[in-house]
């Protein structure tokens, strides 16, 4: 065997060595890393909402399938609908896997919509999973004449608003369908709805799931369940209209596909861009061994919370599709958000 030859050899037996040697390499320094740790679950919605349940629950138990005496701390930073919270993990956070955030999942399409201050690619976020799709819906009190959609494309009805979907998603609707919600901004979360609608200074409300009506204690004896706004329909909702169904035109349904898409993945976990690889993937797998987990199921269940999880690269692939959004279809949807000022 010639020198360059035995020189190629030697450096080919290097490569397999190494491919043999990196992952459990990979992995030891995952488990290494987090020993001991303290991880932080930098949460875009304020205490008490449908949101903060989820977190909290999934903080609690997705502890236990990360080796090591891991901590999971939940910390609520509100803002836009959780878009501080998503330019704040993706441009502040460590990019080493100790901080994650939770999110609401219109933040995958708010940067192709425009209009909203993101500061960040929906597409470099390191994606962990979702813990369910959820239903949003249009509600009314019990007390008002509010009693089916068809009153609300009737006449005006005094409308909150506290966040992202909830401004979005009657502004939409008062365009493309032709309904008259009336907006009054300004609450803090499902909570501030919630107590804003018992003590009847607003009518009804829009863009909140049933999973967090469920946890606000809004049942069906306090509340008039409008319209489902999603791709389909919740069985459990079976008499109650599909809003996308109202569409007048082809590219009406592909603007409200854009903008009532993201329910698919409620309140999805990511860790910024940059975290090591066999981090991401150790986050994944507690998050997807977490959702198996039969003492996390029974909580979601008692909380009464919807439950149906997305894995992280299921919402990578949903992330990059929305992305290839045709430009016209995400400028009328643009224009619609910005035409009552919502955005």
């Amino acid at each position: 065997m010639t020198l360059a030859a035995w020189r190629l050899h030697l450096t080919g037996l290097a490569i397999l060595l190494d491919l043999l040697l990196a992952s459990p390499a990979r992995a030891q320094d995952a488990a290494t890393f987090y020993e001991g740790r303290a991880v932080n679950l930098v949460v875009g919605f304020n205490v008490g909402g449908g949101a903060d349940t989820y977190a909290r629950l999934i903080a609690r138990h997705l502890r236990k399938h990360i080796r090591g005496n891991l901590a999971v701390i939940v910390r609520n930073m509100p803002g836009a609908g959780s878009m501080a919270a998503a330019n704040y993990v993706f441009n502040v956070s460590p990019k080493d896997g100790s901080e994650i955030g939770l999110f609401a999942g219109s933040i995958a399409v708010d940067p192709v919509i425009g209009g909203v201050p993101a500061k960040y690619d929906a597409r470099k976020f390191n994606w962990i999973g979702a813990p369910a799709e959820d239903i949003s819906v249009c509600l009314s009190s019990r007390t008002t004449s509010f009693q089916t959609f068809k009153d609300v494309l009737a006449r005006e009805m005094v409308t909150g608003a506290a966040g992202t979907s909830t401004y979005d998603f009657p502004v939409v609707l008062n365009n493309l369908v032709g309904t008259k919600f009336k907006l009054v901004k300004g609450y803090k979360g499902s909570a501030g709805l919630r107590l804003a609608l018992e003590h009847g200074e607003i009518e009804g409300f829009c863009g909140v799931g049933i999973s967090s009506l469920r946890a606000l204690g809004l049942t069906p004896d306090k509340v008039n369940i409008l319209v489902q706004i999603a791709l389909r329909k919740n069985q459990e909702l079976a008499d109650v209209p599909l809003a996308i169904d109202y569409a007048r035109s082809e590219q009406d349904r592909q603007v409200m596909q854009l903008i009532f898409g993201w329910r698919a993945m409620e309140r999805p976990l990511a860790a910024p861009p940059g975290v090591p690889e066999e981090r991401v993937r150790t986050l994944r797998d507690a998050f997807d061994q977490t959702m198996l987990d039969g003492e996390f199921t029974a909580d979601i269940e008692r909380a009464g919370l919807a439950f149906g999880p997305m894995s992280g690269k299921d919402i990578a692939s949903f992330v990059e599709e929305v992305y290839r959004t045709p430009a016209a279809v995400a400028k009328r949807a643009a224009e619609f958000l910005r035409s009552d000022g919502a955005r």
